[in-house]
């Protein structure tokens, strides 16, 4: 947490001087002072940007790892009950695979070898093959023939570091279900926000005249399949025992899955993909112009979101970091930002008019027809994810190096419409 107040503390200091700075500005500063002090502001900006940022991802990871112990301390008091006498022998929910500090151990010597299984112990092989999951691409997809479900502490931190580079990757933002397998899921919609009681006379029976039915559809979620790109590992580091892999390859493989899988659940098409938000919700406002934005507009986006959706935890903006700064510079009617950063000392997130940003970079920056801002219940846009990644590794394919591989399986789409809004440029 000391990193994150330090990032924080530098941040409200850079953005103090840079408001002080821009409010020096007037109607009577000299356009050439006034363009040096604009252009100024900008830089610190962008600065500022950077440190929220870092200390954002900190933040969000020092957040995953916490729930991921809660978890773990779940699952391990799961498995205690489960060797007692008398109870069946489980395996832990979602990759459906014994992840023991037996699997963990014949998964490392798996890397360590270089994959290759003749030299691994008897024991530590039929370990390995518990994880051990077959993978074809649902259609023209193309990616590993298949690969071991990677140990849980090392599915964690891809996790965590898939949520800190897109924030539709997070179950923080988004209501996330994970599943042992890729079989179609269905999940309801149904909008009642219209629909009201009706009053009661003594006497009188209820109204049997189909007023009162609801018109309940469903979205089947799928399981799309994310392949990163091979990343390379050099056989000495296979050969290095001590060489803590775990750390570098949740970095690698989580960081791609995240950027991927976040554009995917931000603006897919639906097609071969997952149902973006972005194009699965309506617009609720029309800007005037095509590269500038008003108060009014964030206030006319806000309001076309039902009042019922907009309450909760996971009620937010999203936009791309551009946008944000675009915004930075509007004020209400009473001349004060409409953007505040919170209490960076405390790690109190950034807001728009009172509520949370997240900063989204698959979304579109601001131009002619483009949907720069969604606003809304994210609560409502569900992200479906097949158990824990899989990583599969090629000897030959690279020698005397290996290539490591991950997969993961996602889908998404929005439960309920109206919940999220976006605000669309003039064309």
């Amino acid at each position: 947490m000391t990193k994150i107040k330090e990032l924080r503390d530098k941040a409200k200091k850079v953005l103090e001087d840079a408001t002080a700075l821009r409010d020096g500005v007037t109607e009577k500063t000299p356009k050439e002072e006034a363009r040096a002090a604009n252009d100024t502001f900008d830089a610190m900006m962008d600065h500022y940007d950077d440190l929220v940022k870092e200390a954002d991802r900190e933040e969000r990871a020092c957040k995953a790892r916490q729930d991921a112990e809660q978890r773990r301390d779940a699952q391990e008091r799961e498995e205690r009950e489960a060797r007692r006498p008398g109870q069946d022998s489980i395996s832990p929910a979602g990759g459906g695979v014994n992840v023991s500090d037996e699997y963990r151990e014949a998964f490392r010597q798996y890397l360590a070898t270089g994959a290759d299984q003749s030299e691994m112990d008897k024991e530590a092989r039929d370990a390995l093959r518990a994880g051990y999951r077959e993978h074809r691409g649902q259609a023209t997809g193309t990616g590993a023939a298949g690969g071991f479900l990677v140990p849980t502490t090392l599915a964690s931190a891809i996790n965590i570091a898939a949520a800190a580079h897109g924030p539709m990757m997070d179950a923080n933002v988004a209501t996330e279900i994970n599943m042992a397998n890729g079989a179609p899921f269905d999940l309801p919609k149904v909008d009642d926000t219209e629909e009201e009681a009706n009053p009661h006379t003594e006497g009188e029976e209820g109204a049997d005249d189909n007023s009162g039915d609801i018109v309940l559809a469903k979205t089947s979620l799928l399981a799309y399949t994310l392949v990163t790109p091979w990343i390379r590992w050099s056989f000495e580091l296979a050969q290095d025992a001590s060489f803590g892999f775990e750390a570098l390859l949740a970095k690698l493989i989580g960081e791609r899955i995240g950027r991927t899988g976040n554009k995917w659940l931000t603006v897919g098409t639906g097609v071969e993909q997952p149902l973006g938000f972005v194009t699965g919700a309506p617009v609720g406002h029309v800007a005037a112009a095509s590269v500038a934005l008003t108060f009014d507009e964030i206030m006319d986006l806000e309001h076309s979101v039902d009042p019922a959706y907009r309450g909760g935890p996971k009620v937010r903006f999203q936009m791309h970091d551009q946008t944000v700064k675009a915004l930075r510079k509007l004020k209400d009617t009473n001349g004060r930002y409409i953007w505040s950063d919170g209490d960076v000392t405390r790690g109190v997130p950034a807001t728009l008019n009172s509520k949370p940003v997240s900063f989204n970079q698959a979304m579109a920056q601001i131009g002619a027809s483009a949907k720069p801002i969604a606003f809304g219940d994210f609560s409502e846009y569900y992200v479906r994810k097949v158990g824990n990644p899989l990583i599969g590794v090629a000897r030959e394919k690279f020698f005397p190096n290996l290539g490591i591989m991950g997969v993961h399986r996602v889908d998404g789409a929005p439960a309920q419409t109206k919940a999220i809004k976006t605000l669309q440029m003039a064309a």
